[in-house]
């Protein structure tokens, strides 16, 4: 039995590879070598390697496989984006310390097959890594299998809990697909988190917002946006909410729990992603009230590190119970497995405006003061080498794109890249100032 067992998008596998050639860079770079062999041979790289070298030799290889040395180090995805990224074509293969939860964070780097040890597949067996392959928790293929006829009451012509309502929207056919409800936390009286399980398929990139709701009994859906605040790697969709006294979806979708039955449009968009900036060496990031959302995501995104050396988050709300559910995200980042070497890369700046703090005001006051840069003891913004990214209330958005602008910073969109952006697509949809309304 071979020492691996190699799992792709079909499972698990054989190790194809035992009858190839190993080489490593240094075989390739040497004046000798011919490119012939490359087709057959098994190119193992480091996760500390410098790709760019072996551009030209790129589509001469079929087989290259990248190790993982710790649990903590990520680099090797970002390694396998780039080599992507460079025109590889062949098959890409992750070996050494890659857990299952690392699977779709995995694939959409680049990588094809992950191998695993046999000792590692007998403790974690194939329907373990299944559940990840697929997309799909269990709960959400029983909530959602063919022929369910689970069904509860309507709230206010709203229905909750109904499987065979969200089946009969013909969710496919109008661009929505279903989701089962996997954990709600509610952080105060008016702001609560949820997840969902990820539907197969759905891709977005980290920043983005998509189009949640619920269906009414008139068979029509009924929607608002949220940016996803999980990452793009992460296996569940998670989402930051206020309470609006009155709101015809909040006021219902604040009842949620474990269990029950979504909708969200199959497709992600928004201006808050890494493409929409021009190169630089930091990004700073404002946000009030559930604007946060956006920015949690792409702090847990390997890649925002791999194009900033530092990140600056700046979150301001009324009241300090408020800043709690962006504060647990960001006190997570020194544990994950993916960024945890990155946390010393990220300074969080929160603020309150109507509670003794210790950093009490709003964002845009403490920036014209220069407080905040004194505070964190950082250069005031540079155009040459800073960038910017804003989410928030109207009020917010208008004084921190003046502050910026004044800076010399230009605003820039996802085809036309600049220094900074702006998320337009919630402002001035929230009538009590905490970043959005839905």
């Amino acid at each position: 039995m071979s020492e691996w067992v190699i799992i792709t998008n079909k499972g698990f596998g054989s190790d194809d590879w035992i009858g190839r050639s190993v080489i490593e860079p240094a075989n390739i770079l040497s004046d000798n070598f011919e490119k012939e062999q490359l087709k057959k041979a098994h190119l193992k790289l480091g996760n500390d390697f410098q790709v760019e070298t072996l551009k030209s030799f790129l589509p001469y290889l079929s087989a290259i496989s990248i190790n993982f040395p710790s649990e903590k180090d990520g680099r090797g995805f970002s390694l396998a984006r780039r080599l992507r990224q460079l025109g590889y074509l062949g098959v890409l293969r992750a070996t050494g310390h890659v857990m299952v939860d690392q699977y779709r964070h995995a694939t959409q780097s680049g990588f094809n097959q992950i191998a695993i040890s046999s000792k590692l597949a007998k403790r974690m067996p194939e329907p373990y890594w299944q559940q990840q392959i697929n997309g799909f928790t269990p709960s959400y293929q029983e909530k959602l299998q063919p022929g369910s006829t689970t069904s509860y009451s309507s709230k206010n012509n709203i229905l909750i809990k109904d499987v065979k309502n969200i089946q009969n929207l013909n969710l496919t056919n109008n661009g929505f697909v279903g989701a089962v409800v996997t954990k709600v936390i509610h952080w105060t009286d008016w702001l609560f988190s949820f997840r969902i399980a990820r539907p197969k398929n759905f891709r977005f990139q980290s920043g983005e917002f998509v189009m949640i709701g619920l269906p009414k009994n008139d068979g029509k859906p009924l929607l608002r946006a949220y940016s996803i605040t999980s990452p793009s790697w992460d296996d569940e969709l998670e989402f930051y909410s206020i309470i609006i006294p009155n709101g015809p979806l909040t006021s219902q979708l604040r009842h949620i729990s474990i269990g029950d039955n979504l909708i969200l449009n199959s497709k992600a968009t928004g201006t808050l992603v890494l493409d929409s900036l021009l190169p630089g060496k930091r990004l700073f990031m404002f946000a009030s009230g559930t604007g946060i959302a956006p920015f949690l995501s792409l702090i847990r995104d390997p890649e925002i590190y791999e194009k900033f050396e530092q990140i600056i988050l700046f979150h301001t709300c009324r009241e300090i119970k408020d800043l709690n559910y962006g504060k647990s995200i960001v006190e997570t980042i020194g544990k994950d497995s993916l960024i945890g070497e990155y946390a010393d890369r990220v300074f969080y700046y929160p603020t309150v405006t109507r509670e003794t703090f210790h950093t009490k005001g709003r964002i845009s006051d403490l920036l014209k003061t220069g407080q905040i840069f004194q505070n964190l003891q950082l250069s005031p913004i540079n155009q040459d080498t800073d960038r910017a990214m804003i989410c928030g209330s109207m009020g917010l958005n208008k004084d921190i794109k003046a502050f910026l602008e004044t800076s010399g910073l230009k605003e820039g969109v996802r085809n036309h890249p600049a220094e900074y952006v702006q998320e337009k697509a919630f402002v001035g949809l929230n009538p009590i100032g905490l970043g959005r309304s839905f």
